[in-house]
């Protein structure tokens, strides 16, 4: 009822950070589906007045999660807590009305659609995300909007199953080494609270090419401690144990995870074997400070199999390359990770953000051609001023600053030619031997603005200055040690990375906006590196400019967001072969024009009903990726480069024109809970001259669980879940390359001269299943 005297309905209250209890200014409180808001002051106060009456709310605050909250007008003052996220640098809301550009969040509940094990299921769930692996829990890369990792002739190097282009990182620690590259063997994500997906180029993201993607640990729920234990087991000799406690109480939280994993695979030597220890948290230092914590120790060991050719893929055939098989091939590394970050609020506008981190593993490998060895060290920060201020007509937010990482690394190897059968023992030839010195340097400074003003318009301005360098030595003189080889240094100059971005909202309900960031990827130093040992320091970084256009929108059930891209990329780094040797040259031009949707309604939603929540969702992506100056150079015998082949028009090799994803999420009353998904690829290129393409594929899931409390202090929470139903012939990874004689093996039927290794890693072919039970104790 409107207050006597007055057509007006009333609500006000004090916004307060759960953990602090200390009130909170500039909290943006806005009555749901109108265009009604206001902005809390210096002791966390406010009042929202409408003439009719409203019964949700919704609070956005910088740091702090969304949070919907159902009033009761024209009733007393009410206390809103609001809990803070630790270690987040981005501002506003990451996915929300107010993000300007294509982001995606995926929370706890979303990664465990499926067996939770591997990241790849969940993240593929985005539109323009493709996460491939070489091995069945090993040797990822994550293509985002078109951009392949690495065109290289198809060579089965480091770099052409494991990431480049992006910045990965868990708990602001990166997982991304200073030279660029990305390795994620060793990381377990079965224990992921939440993954944030950033597509194309940001200043706040290292401006690199592709985009980002972060890796959050859980946070254990405030006042609560419980022990869990998890079992799960699969099809091919799948076993997942989990052993976690989490802890909430007071001015601190602590989350503490063992995991073990086997899996026999489906193929010959395909088997996979990891250990997982991790611990998070974070203390609350009074009002003003957090202090966040993660430290992790992890083994992974993942045998290899080698690619197969078309011929036996679609005969579905669960072969392995022989040489794998005869060199024992695989991939072992040791790993560990520890990092700490604080956050200091000097007042209610101004405060700091500092993170200090450490990183070393070992790596150990054997593949169908060699073997190789690596010791691995890496150290950095990154320090950071955060801003908040205005009023209500004017907000503004800016974060400031620099971060730093060197990387260290002792590399040691043989590559053993092809026309030499293993197993390669002591009287084998040493013939091309490798004993290096490595190192990388990555600085880069850093800052965005944003500008809410009058009538819901949101520009964002930013800027990132980009460092990179390396440093190699060549121990070997011959076959001989030789510590006085000369040291060869590359440095690349300062590059500025500029974005600017303009969003309109429109009734809090549905947004527009329009945004260009300008990117780049510096050359790694293998790829400076030729097959003979020889540096060239002439290559370039590729640089990069996205354009984007889109809009995102919330009313009543339906949730969605679509974003049209242009995405061009110069220098593109490509793959040469001269005179028996193989070298990077900067020849390529790429285009990616593209189309992304995703969306979600809510079709029911009543907790009272046997069915109590029914949740459609779509996401599909479109794409026309094209080589605009794509060619292959060789040296002509006047000694001028000629072009021996134009790629020029072609499709991006490895990328599908068309992908879908839909699903439904339902839940139940009684604490039954299922998800289905379907996924269908389009025929995809192979090889730059758009010779061979891999078949479409339909890829269709299911899981059903259930949760219960059996009494104050047990809880149960048992699963069965199916992948591949249809049984369709797929693939865990593609190597892409410029023509099918360089990708096929020699004996394969359908190629003719054959000169490669096999491009083909193949998924199972029938459908597998999982299931398992996690037990959960509450003292």
């Amino acid at each position: 009822m409107p207050l006597a005297g007055s057509s007006q309905y009333k609500l006000s209250g004090t916004i307060r950070d759960r953990t602090t209890r200390h009130p909170l200014a500039l909290a943006e409180i806005s009555i749901l589906n109108s265009d009604i808001s206001t902005v809390s002051d210096d002791k966390g106060q406010f009042t929202l007045e409408a003439s009719s009456d409203f019964d949700s709310i919704r609070v956005i605050l910088i740091g702090y999660e969304l949070l919907k909250v159902e009033v009761k007008t024209n009733s007393r003052p009410i206390s809103i807590l609001v809990r803070s996220i630790p270690v987040r640098l981005h501002a506003l809301e990451v996915n929300g009305l107010r993000s300007p550009g294509s982001a995606a969040t995926l929370t706890q509940e979303e990664l465990e659609r499926y067996s939770g094990l591997s990241l790849r299921d969940a993240l593929n769930t985005i539109a323009g995300v493709d996460m491939q692996s070489r091995s069945p829990w090993g040797g990822q890369h994550i293509l985002i909007r078109g951009y392949y990792p690495s065109a290289d002739n198809g060579r089965t190097d480091g770099e052409n199953f494991n990431g480049l282009g992006f910045q990965l990182s868990i708990d602001n620690i990166p997982v991304t080494d200073a030279t660029g590259l990305t390795i994620m063997d060793d990381i377990d994500f079965s224990n992921l609270g939440r993954v944030e997906v950033f597509k194309g180029p940001s200043p706040l993201q290292g401006s690199y090419t592709a985009g980002a993607v972060q890796l959050f640990t859980p946070v254990p729920a405030p006042d609560e401690t419980s022990i869990s234990q998890e079992f799960l087991g699969g099809s091919y000799g799948l076993v997942r144990t989990n052993t976690t406690f989490q802890s909430s109480a007071g001015n601190s939280d602590l989350w503490i995870n063992y995991g073990h994993q086997g899996y026999t695979g489906f193929r010959p030597n395909d088997a996979s074997r990891k250990d997982f220890a991790s611990v998070a948290g974070h203390l609350y230092e009074g009002s003003r400070q957090i202090l966040s914590y993660y430290i992790s120790y992890n083994h992974s060991y993942e045998e290899l199999a080698g690619e197969i050719d078309s011929a036996d893929f679609y005969a579905r055939k669960a072969v392995s390359d022989s040489d794998y098989l005869e060199n024992n091939s695989h991939v072992e590394i040791e790993s560990f990770r520890a990092g700490v970050t604080q956050q200091y609020r000097f007042n209610s506008h101004l405060g700091t953000m500092a993170t200090l981190f450490a990183t070393g593993s070992t790596l150990n490998q054997r593949f169908a051609h060699g073997f190789n060895k690596e010791e691995n060290l890496n150290f950095g920060g990154k320090l950071s001023l955060n801003f908040t201020g205005g009023n209500a007509r004017l907000r503004t937010t800016g974060i400031t600053g620099i971060s730093f990482q060197q990387s260290g690394q002792n590399a040691q190897g043989n590559f053993i030619l092809p026309f030499i059968s293993p197993p390669f023992g002591p009287s084998t030839p040493f013939d091309i031997p490798s004993d290096a010195q490595n190192h990388a340097m990555n600085l880069d400074f850093f800052s965005q603005w944003q500008f809410l003003f009058p009538s819901q318009i949101l520009l964002t301005a930013g800027a990132g200055l980009n460092f990179n360098g390396f440093q190699t030595q060549n121990l070997l003189s011959g076959q001989n040690i030789f510590l006085d080889n000369p040291v060869l240094t590359r440095s690349f100059p300062l590059k500025f990375s500029p974005g600017i971005s303009l969003l309109k909202t429109f009734h809090s309900r549905v947004s527009v906006y329009g945004s260009v960031n300008w990117g780049y990827a510096p050359p790694t130093l293998s790829q400076m590196t030729n097959s003979a040992g020889k540096v060239d320091t002439r290559l370039l970084p590729e640089s990069s400019v996205q354009y984007e256009a889109g809009t995102k929108g919330s009313q009543n059930r339906l949730t969605w967001a679509l974003a049209l891209f242009d995405l061009d990329i110069t220098h593109r780094l490509v793959q040469e072969t001269a005179h028996s040797e193989s070298f990077y040259t900067n020849a390529g031009e790429e285009r990616n024009l593209g189309a992304e949707f995703s969306g979600t309604y809510a079709l029911w939603n009543d907790t009272q009903r046997m069915v109590s929540a029914i949740r459609p969702w779509i996401s599909w992506a479109w794409s026309d990726f094209r080589y605009v100056d794509f060619r292959d150079y060789v040296p002509s015998s006047t000694g001028n480069d000629s072009t021996v082949a134009d790629y020029s028009g072609n499709k991006v090799a490895g990328v599908s024109p068309f992908v879908l994803n839909l699903g439904v999420d339902l839940k139940f009353r009684s604490g039954f809970y299922g998800t289905a998904t379907y996924r269908h690829v389009g025929q995809v290129p192979v090889t730059f001259d758009n010779s061979s393409f891999m078949k479409p594929y339909d890829l269709l899931s299911a899981k059903l669980g259930y949760r219960h409390n059996l009494n104050r202090h047990f809880a149960v929470d048992a699963f069965l879940g199916a992948d591949n139903i249809l049984g369709s012939t797929y693939y865990s990874f593609l190597f892409v390359g410029q023509n099918i004689q360089e990708l096929a093996q020699a004996n394969d039927p359908h190629v003719t001269n054959g000169g490669g290794d096999g491009y083909i890693l193949p998924a199972p072919y029938k459908a597998t299943a999982y299931g398992g039970a996690t037990i959960t104790y509450t003292p």
